[in-house]
């Protein structure tokens, strides 16, 4: 790590911390004590407020109420984070909707040379949701649904929520859940939660959550909802073993709970299980497609038959 380098991280790791020591600091960047003494004493003169704590057990804290120095980005952090807000475009990310914004700030704190080299990067490198002829252009699918912010807003506070859903057909329904992630499939974003009418884990599409607002009752306290989802979890009666090819497309399109078990060191071989709703006919369909998709270099351990069935009918209709 150069210097310039370990400084900046050096002034990173001190904001996170009340105190530190001198030997914190030997042991987390591998320098030698005359190396951090030096290092310390540097800090102190870009500005950083250090207060030194003398006597046996003393060490550094940074000055209450202190405006610290500005984060120093390198080249390389400056560009990843550039190119990550490009790579962004037109997803459906929440918070990202100020991403032009973002940018500019980021531009501001470059220098000329790197100011240029950005904008460059930017005619350079095109990503399948950008529009080759405005690569500014942000479509309308970008923005999620105003409910996800709302929803993840709360959740961040208390995952103990309370939903107005509206069902496929019109009806609207009152849920007490705890939320257990965010995920995105085919442009809509889903909240997988634990349902505690149903006692098992359930999934709601968030655009078609009417309200939200915490629980403030917490209906079961957390150990017990540990436990309470452990048991919801059904028996798998699907299991795949997939093939290199199979694993590759396995990356690019899979359902967000879904993992694989590599049984081979160098992850040529793999296999997932699952449990798959056999009566619910729409997305058993999805279920066969997607396997479809996967390919030949799968072989299937354990499959309900309504599933194997499912595909049977997809591959005579082609």
């Amino acid at each position: 790590m150069k210097r310039t380098e370990r400084l900046n991280t050096m002034m990173r790791y001190m904001n996170n911390r009340q105190f530190f020591t001198i030997s914190e600091l030997m042991r987390e960047f591998g320098i030698s004590r005359s190396t951090a003494i030096r290092d310390v004493h540097d800090i102190e003169a870009l500005g950083m407020p250090l207060v030194a704590e003398v006597g046996r057990d003393g060490g550094y804290s940074i000055m209450d109420n202190q405006l610290l120095p500005a984060v120093q980005f390198t080249n390389d952090e400056l560009k990843a984070l550039f190119i990550a807000f490009l790579g962004t475009a037109n997803q459906q990310l929440p918070y990202l909707q100020n991403r032009k914004t973002l940018s500019e700030k980021l531009l501001a704190i470059a220098s000329t040379g790197q100011q240029d080299e950005l904008i460059e990067l930017k005619r350079l490198l095109q990503f399948d949701n950008t529009n080759p002829n405005n690569p500014d252009l942000l479509e309308l699918s970008d923005f999620p649904t105003p409910m996800l912010r709302i929803v993840l807003e709360l959740a961040l506070k208390s995952r103990y929520l309370i939903i107005e859903y509206q069902k496929p057909h019109g009806e609207q329904t009152t849920r007490r859940v705890y939320l257990l992630y965010f995920f995105n499939r085919n442009t809509n974003w889903y909240a997988a939660t634990f349902d505690f009418l149903r006692q098992e884990q359930r999934t709601f599409r968030v655009d078609r959550i009417k309200a939200a607002r915490t629980d403030v009752q917490k209906p079961v306290p957390q150990k017990q909802l540990l436990a309470l989802i452990k048991a919801s979890r059904r028996k798998p009666n699907l299991i795949i073993r997939l093939g290199p090819s199979a694993i590759i497309k396995f990356r690019q399109m899979h359902l967000p709970m879904l993992s694989l078990r590599y049984l081979d060191a160098f992850q040529q071989s793999a296999e997932f299980s699952d449990f798959v709703e056999t009566q619910k006919t729409q997305q058993l369909a999805a279920y066969a497609e997607w396997l479809l998709f996967l390919g030949d270099d799968l072989s299937v351990v354990k499959m309900p038959d309504e599933l194997r069935h499912m595909i049977r009918s997809k591959i005579s209709r082609w």
